[in-house]
């Protein structure tokens, strides 16, 4: 169960949405990301490292895109992305803005779990 809920952020870069990455450079960088299970089958806290650059985040440790995953990054900071993953629908939404950010995740479908993250840049 816990291994779905660490492949949230490890597996999946998030894909930036078609737009110029240079209105997204102001969150390049290293941020600190903290998956927090709410309800359902998920039970531990999980904590990622995410770098952004040009404008485009992935994971630090994995390169590995799904190839269902739709959405990303928006220039304005919002994060939307959807994935399908071990057959699971994973939805992750929320809000970057200066150094921090936040939203939340679920995941349907083999386990059934959501949660919030929340976001900090390493300086």
């Amino acid at each position: 169960m816990n291994r779905l809920l660490i492949s949230l952020f490890l597996a999946v870069p998030l894909i930036p949405i078609d737009t110029t990455g240079m209105a997204q450079q102001q969150f390049d960088g290293r941020w600190s990301v903290r998956a927090i299970p709410a309800k359902g089958a998920c039970r531990r806290a999980h904590d990622y490292t995410v770098v952004v650059e040009n404008g485009i985040p992935r994971n630090a440790v994995s390169r590995r895109t799904p190839d269902s995953a739709t959405g990303g990054l928006e220039p304005d900071g919002r994060v939307r992305v959807s994935f399908q993953r071990h057959r699971a629908q994973v939805a992750i939404t929320g809000k970057l803005a200066g150094r921090s950010g936040s939203g939340t995740w679920t995941i349907a479908g083999s386990m059934a779990c959501s949660g919030r993250w929340t976001a900090s840049k390493w300086s």
